[in-house]
């Protein structure tokens, strides 16, 4: 794990309970889903900014997207 994704990453990942997850597979697959959808959004960006597109304007609709999604 890069520094990086070291500061993306909580240091502790918490239930819908507050319950602090201690499953060390879990956390493995939270990491790895975070990670993961850090590099999709950083692929977006460079596609969008090589296609003249405004990289904010990315990153807005990235957010409404993930804002959308109802828990």
């Amino acid at each position: 794990m890069t520094n990086k994704q070291k500061t993306i990453l909580p240091k502790t990942w918490r239930g819908v309970d507050d319950e602090k997850i201690s499953c060390t597979e879990k956390i493995k697959i939270l990491n790895e889903n975070i990670i993961e959808i850090n590099q999709i959004a950083e692929d977006a960006l460079e596609d969008a900014i090589l296609m003249g597109a405004d990289p904010k304007q990315v990153v807005e609709v990235i957010i409404k997207i993930l804002e959308l999604k109802k828990f």
